[in-house]
């Protein structure tokens, strides 16, 4: 059993590289993102025993905020020993909120607003950690932006949402992030891209209100307006929250299937769009990036095409040999996702209007 542990512990820590500062670009890989709760893993075909991860938090845990804490905090996190803890909460306003995804997010806004405030040029690049292809941020005619209506924090919160709608994408198609691990239990997991959203829109507000803003204000910034805003969402304890996913088990998740299997999660949200309502309650609170739409034009994702990736081989040729995709090829990708996993016995992609509330 500890040679087990050990081995999953190191497996995470080896493809872990350390980040320190918002001059680096996010990685983006916060754990505790598959959904459920007494999550078990597997190495291979072998369960890893007395391993479960809880995944579930109270409001007032989320507390510490490393920026980009990434994969470096990865075994921390899933074994206690990091200032940063991430999980699901429940909120009858907002549904489960992923405060990985929210924090991810949240970081790549703020990097990328400061690299717009830093910007040297009013045409430039930023070029990311490939996902199945490469990325990069086509900045032009920045010069246009207005300050006074604070268009450069706007746009990288739009930015940094539509970067979170292609992890989903990339999770579906084999992205491997951590420890030679496939991300498909998080692929269009039904609260992730609404967790995101808020995310970007924390950080909007906070950039708003703090135009000058560093990186160790942000920091201690983050917590405060996150908690805030889950109080809004009506947030719900700990003990709420798993008993509203042991409601769930055996329709959006599965308990009786190990990490990293796709069906732990059963129910999953393949649609992309700028407003957004929660899944699984009832007048949920809508989110909306839609009025920073407009501002795309200065600043956009392309996805470039790199090496061969053989999943992608599902996709038709007019999409598959296209060079350069953008947020425009996101919910044709998502529509063939979704066809495939409708044809799988475990799917439950039926059950995603249920309501607990």
């Amino acid at each position: 059993m500890k040679k087990l542990l050990l081995l999953l512990s190191l497996t995470l820590t080896v493809a872990a590289p350390s980040f320190a500062d918002s001059e680096t670009v996010p990685v983006g890989i916060r754990p505790c993102c598959a959904f459920g709760t007494g999550l078990k893993a597997e190495l291979g075909s072998v369960p890893v025993p007395f391993y479960s991860i809880k995944n579930v938090l109270n409001t007032e845990d989320v507390d510490a905020h490393v920026f980009n804490d990434g994969s470096a905090s990865v075994v921390g996190s899933l074994f206690g020993a990091s200032d940063e803890v991430n999980g699901l909460i429940f909120t009858n306003k907002g549904g489960f909120i992923d405060t990985a995804h929210v924090r991810d997010t949240a970081d790549f806004a703020f990097y990328l607003y400061r690299s717009l405030k830093q910007r040297d040029s009013d045409n430039y690049q930023v070029n990311l950690t490939p996902e199945l292809r490469d990325r990069r941020i086509v900045f032009n005619n920045l010069d246009q932006l207005d300050t006074e209506q604070d268009d450069e924090a706007k746009l990288a919160a739009l930015l940094a949402f539509r970067l979170a709608q292609w992890h989903e994408i990339a999770q579906w198609y084999g992205l491997v992030s951590v420890g030679g691990f496939k991300e498909y239990p998080s692929a269009f997991s039904p609260e992730d891209l609404y967790s995101n959203m808020l995310g970007a829109l924390i950080a909007y507000e906070i950039l708003r209100i703090n135009p000058d803003i560093t990186q160790d204000a942000f920091v201690v910034l983050m917590p405060e307006y996150f908690r805030k805003h889950l109080k809004m969402l009506d947030a719900q304890d700990e003990d709420t929250s798993i008993e509203k996913l042991k409601e769930l088990d055996g329709i959006w998740w599965d308990s009786s299937k190990r990490l990293p299997n796709k069906w732990v999660v059963k129910t999953r949200d393949y649609h992309f769009s700028l407003d957004l309502i929660p899944n699984v309650v009832s007048n949920g609170t809508p989110l909306s990036l839609s009025e920073f739409a407009e501002l795309e034009q200065f600043g956009q994702l392309q996805l470039v095409k790199a090496d061969n990736i053989q999943s992608f081989d599902i996709l038709p040729a007019s999409l598959k040999d296209k060079t350069v995709w953008t947020h425009e090829e996101f919910q044709a990708i998502g529509d063939i996702s979704k066809s495939v996993d409708d044809k799988h016995e475990n799917n439950r992609n039926d059950a995603l209007t249920l309501k607990l509330n």
